[in-house]
């Protein structure tokens, strides 16, 4: 057991070579996708991992995959009632056992070298809180990938303007507890007001690794008609809960994060294209300090064009003439072979 002090507090937490990992999974008649996010889950180089599965009564054969993939893994599962997503999500962090807690719902899907860089910078980095990577939008639909970039965290940028992947953000069981609770009455921002209350006063750090993929699919809760709409006005109360959101001030530095956040992005993709012609030949984005060494050892980043490759410097710009695929020998991960990637970063 290690001690530290703080400010305010004495902290004591378990440093370990072997921490456990709790991946907590609501799911709701996801058969045809939740086989994805299992087969990601066994295909981690990281092993010590619990995976806590809470289903909502799936009639759709949900709960059949989840038994038979329990009779040989590390499964803590329940399949039962629940008012939303936000319950269900409650559900599977107060089951949770980890030393470490991440949400993976469903629908998405996790690289085989994400549960590992995030241990990995745990071990190196015990006074972190929270471990966040970058992500990747997958839009089933049309096959076009989404960057989501994140710059240096900082607490008033989260609250202002950006938002973190939670399928890409790694959280230590001490900071989650006493937090476990999701507002059920925000569907969609419930994990955004969670974050904003754990991350006050926290150590957060970006590692430059891309850690998830979120799938949109038609017939998600957040794919529906109209659902933007409910999404900012729950993100706009969120974020009054916790800063203030008017006057003058916050105005100027909610355009200052747009600028800056914009600028960020467009010189990280220069950065990804050009690192992509000679990645690593092992990733290792931790120690020698070498961005999505992991992602570009098995995905190739490429523009087709000098104009494409100039496009992504220019303001205003949210699509870019580039394409992402597998390297040859790569374990992909279903992607449609060349998808075109858009800039989305909120």
């Amino acid at each position: 057991m290690e001690c530290r002090r703080r400010s305010n507090f004495t902290e004591c937490q378990m440093i370990e070579d072997n921490p456990k990992v709790s991946i907590v999974t609501p799911t709701l008649n996801s058969a045809g996708y939740l086989g994805d996010l299992l087969a990601a889950v066994d295909r981690q180089s990281y092993t010590n991992i619990e995976h806590v599965i809470v289903d909502g009564e799936s009639t759709d054969g949900t709960v059949d995959m989840i038994r038979r993939y329990a009779e040989d893994h590390n499964v803590n599962w329940v399949s039962e009632p629940d008012k939303n997503n936000a319950d269900a999500t409650t559900k599977g962090l107060k089951m949770a056992t980890g030393d470490i807690v991440i949400i993976v719902p469903s629908d998405d899907l996790i690289f085989p070298w994400s549960v590992s860089t995030a241990v990995g910078y745990f071990r190196t980095h015990p006074d972190v809180d929270i471990v966040h990577g970058d992500s990747i939008g997958w839009d089933i639909a049309t096959g076009v990938w989404s960057l989501r970039l994140h710059k240096r965290f900082t607490y008033g940028y989260l609250a202002r303007t950006q938002i973190l992947t939670p399928q890409a953000t790694y959280i230590r069981s001490h900071v989650l507890k006493g937090e476990e609770e999701l507002d059920p009455s925000l569907p969609h921002a419930c994990d955004y007001d969670q974050i904003l209350r754990m991350a006050r006063g926290r150590r957060v750090v970006n590692v430059p690794e891309f850690l998830a993929i979120f799938r949109k699919r038609i017939g998600a809760v957040n794919m529906r008609d109209g659902v933007s709409d409910e999404i900012l006005k729950e993100v706009g109360i969120v974020r009054a809960r916790h800063i203030q959101t008017s006057g003058p001030l916050h105005y100027l530095l909610v355009k200052w994060d747009r600028a800056y956040g914009a600028i960020h992005r467009r010189l990280q993709i220069f950065r990804m294209l050009r690192r992509s012609r000679k990645p690593d030949a092992t990733g290792d984005s931790l120690n020698q300090g070498r961005p999505w060494s992991n992602f570009l050892a098995s995905y190739t980043v490429s523009s087709q064009s000098a104009r494409g490759l100039l496009t992504t410097l220019l303001p205003g710009r949210r699509q870019y003439d580039i394409d992402i695929w597998s390297r040859p020998g790569a374990k992909d991960l279903g992607a449609a072979e060349r998808p075109r990637t858009i800039d989305s970063d909120v």
